[in-house]
């Protein structure tokens, strides 16, 4: 019993590392791009595809979309 106790404090401190990781994995979707910031600065701006945020440094400010747009029926 009292082994079983000495690997509780590791297995959460890896559930909660894992969280955190799968948490700061960001997916852009295609017709979109994700407006970064870094400590709330303007950082970059991500295109389609898979991308890694730096935890509780960046944050997705803006998601924008990049559908084109016609107004040309309303005439």
């Amino acid at each position: 019993m009292m082994d079983v106790l000495k690997w509780v404090p590791l297995l959460i401190l890896v559930v909660l590392i894992l969280i955190l990781l799968i948490g700061n994995i960001v997916i852009v979707q295609q017709s979109k791009a994700y407006v970064v910031e870094r400590l709330g600065a303007f950082r970059t701006v991500w295109g389609v595809g898979l991308h890694l945020k730096v935890p509780f440094v960046e944050r997705v400010a803006k998601k924008v979309s990049l559908k084109a747009v016609s107004y040309t029926h309303l005439t």
